[in-house]
C-alpha cells in the first residue's frame, strides 16, 4: 500500500484574524488574496517542514485500501501541538487514529519564523491513501459478487481461484466464509459446513498473527497508537478484556485521547452484549 499526503494551506481571513490565530486550508478567497500573500510567504518554508515531519510519521493502515481524513491541529510558537481533532472522518476509526497519531508523533515541529509575531497557528491537513497497483485477489472477489444469486456455481468457482491464490494463508479465512455461503445457495450443505470450519480455523490463526505483529510493533515503539492497534487486534479476536486494558493504556499516555475514549466506550458496549 502506498500513501499520498496532501498539505492544503491558504490563510482563511475570518474571525480567527481577530485573535491572531491563522488557519490554512484549500478554500481560497480571492477577495482576501492580498492579505494572504504575506502570510503565505512567511510560512511557506515552515509548512513544507510540517509536511515532511508528518509524512515520515504516517503509514496508512494495512486494512484500508483507500481512505481520506482531514485533521485540524493547532501549534504554539515553539511548534508544540496544543490541540488536534478529526474534521472529516474516513469512516474508519483505525484510519482516523493513525492520522491523529502521526500529527502528535511528529511533534515538536519547528519554531515559528523569527519574523512572525503570531502566537499560534491552526493547520488543516489532508490524509489520503490509495492502492496504486491492481490487486488480483480483490478483483476475483469483486467478480464473484457479480454472479451471486444469478449464477452461484460460477461465483463459487471464482472464489475457488481466489482461495488457491493464497492457499494455506490464514488471511484466506474470509474467502472460506464466502464460499460457505455460496455452498448453501447451491445446496451443498456438507461443503458449506466444511468451509465454515476452515474459515473459523484460519480466522483464529489470523487473529493470533495480527496480535503478535502488534505486540512486536509495541515493543519497538511504545506509543498510544501502538496500544490502540493492539486493542483493535484484540477486539477483532473477540477478546474485549484485553482490548479495554490496552486502550486504557493509550488513553493514559496522551491528552489527545478523545478518539481513544470514544473507542473505549464502544468496546464497553460490545463487551456487555
Amino acid at each position: 500500500m502506498l500513501g499520498r499526503l496532501g498539505l492544503k494551506y491558504f490563510l482563511i481571513a475570518s474571525v480567527c484574524l481577530m485573535c491572531n490565530n491563522f488557519v490554512y486550508s484549500d478554500e481560497f478567497d480571492y477577495a482576501q488574496a492580498q492579505r494572504r500573500v504575506p502570510v503565505q510567504e512567511e510560512f511557506g518554508d515552515y509548512m513544507a517542514g510540517v509536511r515532511e515531519q508528518i509524512s515520515k510519521n504516517w503509514t496508512p493502515p494495512e486494512v484500508t485500501e483507500e481512505g481520506h481524513a482531514t485533521v485540524i491541529f493547532k501549534l504554539d510558537r515553539n511548534g508544540n501541538v496544543i490541540s488536534a481533532y478529526i474534521k472529516e472522518s474516513s469512516g474508519d476509526k483505525f484510519y482516523d487514529a493513525s492520522a491523529l497519531n502521526s500529527v502528535e508523533k511528529a511533534a515538536p515541529y519547528q519554531k515559528f519564523p523569527e519574523s512572525s509575531t503570531r502566537e499560534n497557528l491552526t493547520i488543516v491537513y489532508s490524509f489520503d491513501s490509495s492502492v496504486v497497483s491492481a490487486n488480483q485477489l480483490k478483483e476475483l472477489v469483486a467478480e464473484s459478487e457479480k454472479y451471486v444469486n444469478r449464477d452461484n456455481l460460477r461465483a463459487r468457482n471464482i472464489i475457488d481461484q481466489a482461495i488457491k491464490s493464497i492457499e494455506g494463508d490464514p488471511a484466506s479465512y474470509f474467502l472460506y466464509a464466502r464460499r460457505s455461503k455460496l455452498d448453501k445457495l447451491i445446496g451443498d450443505t456438507e461443503a458449506a459446513k466444511t468451509d465454515l470450519g476452515k474459515s473459523k480455523m484460519y480466522k483464529i490463526a489470523y487473529d493470533k498473527r495480527r496480535i503478535a505483529k502488534c505486540k512486536d510493533a509495541l515493543a519497538q515503539d511504545e506509543t498510544p497508537f501502538a496500544y490502540f492497534t493492539l486493542a483493535n487486534a484484540y477486539e477483532l479476536a473477540g477478546d474485549y478484556q484485553n482490548a479495554i486494558s490496552n486502550i486504557d493504556k493509550a488513553i493514559s499516555m496522551t491528552q489527545l485521547n478523545q478518539a481513544y475514549k470514544r473507542y473505549r466506550a464502544e468496546l464497553i458496549m460490545k463487551s456487555d452484549k
